[in-house]
């Protein structure tokens, strides 16, 4: 079980500043660092592989400085964002030199590499040439390279990016299964929805700051004076007004609207906690069943761009 611990981490690049008195606490499981496009994820994960000091503050994985250790290395599997190949190999002596510089000798460098390739399901392609895959192919090389030795921690930068439907399904399966086996895995991603379908534990980044790390429902409660809007669908729309009258009886509903041609109400709330334990006991009382409860204000790409226009502070 392999832990990263940052500490009051700045990093800068001259006058620019990468991130700021960024503090952490990663432990196994699946934790996704999230923002836009030169929010500090990458300048966070070259920290974390030792490939950039601090400029300020101190970063430590499984309580060793990355930067002042090179053997630790050998416990970390990197997915970079963009391709690093050498196209006039295969994918087979692509991972394999890989493996060797991790000081596997050749025979056994050749068989992970094709283990860790055939388990990506690139079986029957394993031995073409690289500037002949497609870029689904290529991001399943990259993971089998940094997965082929059996690091104990996993750095996933984009690593869906460009991915086809079937090779995204395939990697969730198996970033999923690497981590019930107790890998550390940290994946940096703009693309909201992968992450929230394979972790709870989010960091969200912006400008180099940290806005909010923890699960969602924790970072919900930092959210507290932004209320929410949830759709509800009665199956028997006469009892449409009936609800919404009711629901307006509770404190914790603000608002209320009744859309009649569309079969639902919408409710707003500031206690999206209390809604989802009590709503279930009023339906109840009231006899009603609905087909359909729906927050798009609830969800982590909601969640994230609110933090980042600030709204949630109170």
């Amino acid at each position: 079980m392999s832990t990263i611990i940052f500490e009051e981490v700045t990093k800068n690049y001259g006058r620019v500043q990468g991130i700021s008195n960024v503090s952490l606490n990663i432990g196994p499981g699946v934790t996704g660092i999230l923002g836009p496009n030169g929010a500090g994820k990458s300048t966070t994960m070259k920290v974390l592989l030792g490939l950039a000091r601090p400029s300020i503050g101190s970063v430590y994985v499984d309580g060793v400085n990355p930067f002042d250790n090179f053997d630790l290395r050998n416990k970390i599997g990197f997915v970079p964002e963009y391709d690093c190949f050498y196209e006039h190999m295969s994918a087979v002596d692509y991972v394999s030199y890989f493996l060797m510089i991790h000081d596997f000798s050749k025979e056994e460098a050749v068989e992970k590499a094709e283990n860790s390739l055939i388990e990506l399901g690139l079986q029957d392609s394993m031995y073409r040439k690289i500037r002949t895959y497609s870029r689904g192919m290529r991001q399943k090389t990259k993971v089998a390279r940094a997965t082929a030795f059996n690091p104990q921690i996993l750095v996933l930068d984009e690593p869906f990016q460009g991915a086809d439907p079937t090779t995204r399904h395939l990697l969730m399966e198996k970033i999923n299964s690497w981590s019930e086996e107790g890998k550390t895995i940290l994946i940096s991603s703009h693309i909201l929805h992968d992450v929230e379908y394979l972790t709870d534990n989010i960091i969200l980044i912006n400008n180099g700051r940290v806005l909010a790390s923890g699960n969602r429902h924790e970072i919900r409660k930092l959210m507290s004076n932004i209320p929410i809007q949830i759709k509800i669908s009665p199956i028997n729309k006469n009892q449409l007004r009936p609800l919404v009258k009711r629901m307006l009886d509770e404190k914790w509903i603000t608002a209320g609207r009744l859309l009649e041609s569309e079969g639902e109400i919408i409710l707003e709330t500031n206690e999206s906690e209390k809604f989802y334990t009590e709503f279930p006991q009023i339906l109840e009382d009231e006899k009603i069943i609905v087909e359909k409860i729906v927050s798009d204000d609830d969800t982590l790409d909601s969640l994230y761009s609110k933090l980042v226009e600030g709204k949630q502070w109170k």
